[in-house]
């Protein structure tokens, strides 16, 4: 039971939920009181135990009662392929795409790659060092980026290789020069930032943070570890960006 000094009568009184007022006085003193509060969900859902009639589930009422932004999560996890898995961000949720590539396991991450298109999730892409190989899975071959339902994209597409200095310090290049390919490049091209001319089969692409490459119709940004702390930073700081123009594809 807590005690305070009424700011009203000026008593020590003590001060009793859910009232919360001054014994002798009677003046709310709610404001002036540290009150437990019990958590958001569990109050939620002790309001529906209250009001839900025998034919509907406490699961049914539940989707109606929690905010928005927890729906959006629930709507993506029933769509999420094997390889995928979603994550909470203050920007919404975020897709994260896990690479299969087995090299790549174990590995520490050197960047992301966050996908940035209008009517299009968030999906995060782990960079590892090493090639980086950027195409459309559907087929035998190995792709790290796998961007799925964008017709545009070639199999394999382009590749992001990234080395190490002599002070360890992570540097980052992007190629559409066809080396997977047996020397041809991608059938509808690999674009920077917004930039009307595709990447020259011969020109690397040093990247920098948030650098836009554009894949098909896909864009999806670069976010490097000195700038971003994990996933969620990077996510949530393209999220918050303005989308660079999409290059159309004749």
């Amino acid at each position: 039971m807590a005690k305070v000094q009424c700011y009203n009568c000026k008593k020590t009184t003590p001060v009793v939920a859910p009232r919360y007022r001054c014994k002798f006085c009677n003046y709310p003193l709610n404001k002036y009181v540290e009150q437990e509060e019990e958590p958001e969900e569990e109050i939620i859902i002790e309001k529906l135990k209250q009001e839900v009639p025998d034919s509907v589930t406490i699961h049914d009422l539940y989707r109606d009662h929690v905010p928005e932004e927890q729906k959006d999560i629930e709507e993506v996890l029933e769509k999420l392929k094997p390889d995928e898995t979603v994550q909470k961000t203050v920007t919404g949720p975020v897709i994260l795409k896990k690479n299969l590539n087995p090299e790549k396991d174990g590995k520490i991450i050197a960047g992301w790659l966050v996908v940035h298109t209008e009517g299009r999730l968030p999906v995060t892409y782990e960079l590892f060092e090493g090639a980086n190989v950027i195409g459309r899975p559907d087929g035998p071959h190995h792709v790290d980026i796998r961007v799925e339902d964008d017709e545009y994209v070639s199999r394999i597409h382009s590749i992001i290789t990234i080395k190490k200095d002599y002070l360890h310090r992570f540097h980052y290049e992007l190629t559409d020069n066809g080396k997977l390919r047996r020397g041809h490049p991608s059938t509808n091209g690999t674009y920077i930032n917004g930039r009307p001319e595709r990447l020259p089969k011969n020109y690397v692409v040093h990247l920098r943070d948030n650098d836009t490459i554009q894949v098909g119709t896909t864009k999806l940004v670069f976010k490097n570890i000195d700038n971003s702390d994990n996933l969620e930073s990077a996510a949530h700081s393209v999220i918050e960006t303005d989308f660079t123009s999409t290059v159309a594809i004749r």
